[in-house]
């Protein structure tokens, strides 16, 4: 194993991994602004814009007619409808419940993709899965505390996000090796800006200069955290760059401060605390497993 490898391997990936994430919760931070301000579908439609111009901008004169060659056109629907599923969901789980609350339940998406893995992808479920997903929902519990604020209907749009997410993470699993990265965020931004495209007329609100420029830069950020996640994926496995992703847990923590105020109390770091060891416990365990492989 070579020094470049290890750099790659073990220093650049999880780096990359962390700037993905702090991306992320910048992008809900910026979501969660945006949401007391202008319509939700709004929002989300002229991300996914900025998102698809980007990288029509940035990729086109090098990648020409190549960009658009899929041999998976079904599966990158599918994709871009549950990434839409998970942004209209978590936008409005935004901007009803705390930015770092909200975060947290999204990390039940790999629990999830361990329920649907055995009837799904015919995986056998170990028992040291099925203890990482009865922990992960003990820290749900925890935070949302039933019989305290957080346990409204509202805490489905965050439970929904997680939903999304995982069908997402299986679908992107089953694709092709020959799939370009650049050609499935392109599809991604498409599908999102043509399913909401026919509902704008009834729902456009015009933005102010200040808004735009919140607007842009959040279409801006989700695309580029995509892009890094991507070249993450380039430097390490998924496995070993998965115990980095609860970073989003602290970035949205810091930006739920600095941008509203809000500082999660003793209880919600115990149930972050909780359902980040029960992801924590899945990813070292296939790490070491697939090593030993």
């Amino acid at each position: 194993m070579t020094d470049t490898h290890v750099y790659r391997t073990r220093v650049l990936g999880p780096l990359l991994m962390c700037l993905a994430c702090l991306c992320f919760a910048a992008l809900d931070t910026l979501i969660k602004y945006l949401s007391h301000r202008l319509p939700l579908t709004e929002v989300i439609w002229v991300r996914y814009a900025v998102q698809t111009i980007a990288i029509a901008i940035l990729f086109v004169p090098t990648m020409k007619g190549r960009i658009l060659r899929t041999s998976n056109p079904r599966l990158q629907a599918l994709r871009g409808m549950c990434l839409l599923g998970a942004s209209l969901f978590v936008i409005n789980g935004l901007s009803r419940l705390p930015l770092t609350e909200t975060t947290a339940v999204l990390f039940l998406a790999p629990l999830i993709i361990t329920l649907l893995s055995g009837p799904v992808l015919g995986e056998r479920i170990k028992p040291v899965d099925w203890f990482a997903v009865m922990l992960g929902f003990a820290g749900v519990l925890i935070i949302v505390r039933p019989g305290g604020g957080l346990l409204t209907w509202a805490i489905l749009f965050p439970v929904g996000t997680a939903c999304c997410n995982a069908v997402y993470q299986m679908v992107t699993r089953s694709f092709h090796s020959a799939e370009h990265p650049v050609t499935t965020n392109l599809y991604t931004g498409l599908v999102g800006v043509l399913v909401l495209a026919p509902l704008m007329p009834f729902v456009w609100q015009w933005p102010t200069a200040e808004q735009w420029g919140v607007l842009v830069l959040a279409g801006l950020v989700g695309g580029l955290a995509h892009y890094i996640i991507t070249k993450a994926l380039e430097c390490s496995s998924a496995a070993a760059l998965g115990p980095y992703g609860y970073t989003q847990l602290v970035w949205a923590a810091l930006l739920g401060f600095l941008v509203f105020g809000a500082l999660p109390d003793v209880v919600t770091w115990l149930g972050i605390a909780v359902i980040a060891s029960s992801g924590l416990l899945l990813s070292i365990y296939h790490l070491v497993a697939a090593r030993r492989s």
